[in-house]
């Protein structure tokens, strides 16, 4: 049997769900038990309210494609969202987000992934200089580099170039990175407390004190801009300040700008820095899968005009189907989102079992890209299911079983963008360095707004000469 990373193991079945609510608050990955990865629709009743676990492709496809105004987003995911996000597209239903939608659609247009992949090769190209001088002596003195913390980073500076036309500063990351962290373990605990009927006020107004530093750092930026008529006018924060809905002429307020950046901020960093981190873990973890990533980078490299050590540009990035194989495997078993929950708004059927008016329908990516009916091996890393000779069972499940970006009008629009991204970071990575596991660390994987590790990713590089 093939090597599995780690992960989490399922907690015995127990029908006490007062017990895995408890567990809950710790992780979301305590409200699981073994049976949710083989069942196709999991049903219980709780405290009055009717929950649904959803793992059925054809079902998931109904709540996020074909039915996805039935089960907009639940006012739980909402409530514990609006603090750092506001009204922005994340936290808003119908008619609201689809004008959301067409104004963000229209700004992104210029987020082209030609257009943006220098600010990515900037950003990446100082996390190489970092990764360079804390590695210097670090096999000699058995010491090794947090590559959740550097992911964070990288994925922060990338964002921020992107929206802001600057690179981030050290100081700025590390306080929004400890404002989010913190935010991320109060926020899985209320939606826990939710569940148990704890007012919605005083839970927000408890959020709200960890949102506040992120929120107020964005709006500086801002006013600044908005204050600067010789400010940049090519990035994406002008594009979302130039956006016009075409259907109402509308465009968005300066609250309406924080809120919208505080999306992008969360979506574009904090999800890619999740999979990133775990994608380095598990090139230190298989070599062979490693050697066989540098070897492409190589091949691609060679067959095109200029020396081995050009940057990689775009058309190098296309080509790199092993490394794209690689990404999406890493989302298949370490997926950013691990949890989406929805809100049905009438009686109806999934997959052959009652659903009941205002029931709450989790959709987890974690537990259908995991699933046993779903996938061999499915808790092994096996880069082949996603290369395009893989066989008809592997390639069926990469079309119906994945999700890491969501399904449908409401899936992510940044997934092309986050690709680009990881393949440009991983691909520079090996080029310069061996990943090496740290054989005293294993990830403590707890899953809340996104998947992160506890205890940090920590691995060993030792630089390729």
């Amino acid at each position: 049997m093939t090597q599995e990373p780690v992960y989490p193991p399922p907690q015995p079945y127990t029908p006490n769900f007062l017990r895995r609510i408890r567990r809950g608050l710790y992780s979301w990955f305590g409200l699981l038990n073994e049976w949710d990865f083989r069942i196709p629709v999991g049903a219980l009743r709780f405290m009055g309210l009717n929950l649904l676990l959803v793992n059925e492709p054809a079902a998931v496809r109904q709540v996020l494609v074909s039915e996805v105004e039935a089960f907009p987003k639940h006012p739980y995911m909402l409530w514990i969202l609006e603090p750092l996000i506001g009204r922005g597209i994340f936290a808003v239903n119908g008619a609201e987000w689809a004008q959301q939608r067409r104004l963000l659609d229209q700004a992104l247009q210029m987020a082209q992934l030609q257009r943006v992949l220098p600010q990515m090769a900037a950003a990446c190209r100082a996390s190489l200089a970092r990764l360079e001088a804390q590695v210097a002596g670090d096999l000699v003195a058995g010491r090794s580099i947090d590559a959740d913390a550097e992911m964070t980073l990288v994925t922060a500076d990338v964002i921020v170039r992107t929206i802001l036309s600057r690179p981030l500063e050290g100081a700025e990351a590390e306080a929004i990175f400890a404002a989010f962290t913190r935010y991320q373990k109060r926020a899985g605990q209320a939606l826990i407390l939710r569940f148990l009927r704890l007012p919605r006020r005083p839970l927000q107004g408890y959020l709200a004190t960890h949102a506040t530093p992120i929120r107020a750092w964005i709006s500086a930026a801002i006013d600044a801009r908005l204050a600067d008529a010789s400010a940049p006018g090519d990035d994406l924060l002008a594009a979302l300040i130039e956006a016009r809905d075409p259907e109402t002429g509308a465009c968005f307020s300066r609250e309406e700008l924080v809120d919208q950046v505080c999306v992008l901020f969360l979506a574009g960093h904090e999800t890619s820095a999740s999979a990133l981190g775990m994608a380095v873990y598990l090139l230190g973890c298989f070599p062979e899968v490693q050697q066989r990533l540098r070897a492409e980078v190589l091949e691609v490299l060679g067959s095109r005009a200029g020396a081995l050590d050009r940057p990689l540009d775009f058309e190098d990035l296309r080509q790199l189907s092993y490394g794209a194989a690689i990404f999406n495997e890493t989302l298949r078993l370490y997926p950013p989102l691990s949890f989406f929950i929805r809100e049905s708004q009438a009686n109806t059927e999934l997959a052959g079992s009652r659903c009941p008016m205002r029931a709450l329908v989790t959709l987890s990516p974690w537990v259908i890209q995991r699933h046993e009916q779903h996938w061999s091996e499915p808790n092994a890393f096996r880069p082949e299911r996603f290369l395009s000779d893989a066989n008809a069972d592997d390639r069926r499940w990469a079309r119906d079983a994945f999700l890491p970006y969501g399904l449908g009008p409401r899936k992510c629009p940044g997934a092309a963008f986050a690709q680009q991204e990881a393949l440009l970071v991983l691909a520079e990575l090996v080029r310069r360095f061996e990943v090496l596991p740290d054989p005293g660390h294993e990830p403590e994987l707890v899953a809340r707004l996104t998947l992160r590790s506890r205890n940090g990713i920590r691995v060993r590089l030792r630089a390729r000469s």
